[in-house]
């Protein structure tokens, strides 16, 4: 009998188990607002610390080209995301134009906009 009863009981788990499983799988519906840093479009970008190094490559170690200051403006040409040595993290590095300058900061050092009008507005806010 008490054989019978786990035989009974593990027959209606299993069959209740199969009869609960959903064929369809459930897919997030994540819908992201398009930005130039999605896109991968250029944009502009203003400085957001008191000094930043422009660098002749994606790297610390590089020449440094230039130092803008807190509030400067600078068109992003470009957006690159460079693995770390060991492969485990990712930076994210814009090719910038400054003046007649080009060079490569990190991303967290600018606040990026899709216009140049939206970047003049952010620099007086960061200025003020």
């Amino acid at each position: 009998m008490e054989k019978t009863g786990r035989l009974l009981f593990l027959t209606l788990f299993l069959l209740g188990l199969v009869f609960s499983c959903k064929k369809e799988v459930s897919q997030w519906n994540l819908v992201l607002p398009p930005t130039p840093i999605l896109t991968g479009t250029t944009g502009w970008g203003v400085v957001n610390t008191a000094y930043l190094k422009i660098n002749s490559k994606p790297d610390n170690d590089q020449f440094v080209v230039t130092t803008l200051r807190e509030g400067d403006i600078v068109k992003i040409d470009s957006i690159h995301y460079l693995k770390d040595k060991k492969g485990y993290s990712v930076t994210i590095w814009y090719n910038i134009s400054w003046e007649k300058l080009n060079g490569w900061v990190k991303e967290s050092y600018l606040d990026s906009y899709e216009t140049r009008e939206k970047a003049e507005t952010g620099s007086r806010m960061l200025l003020n």
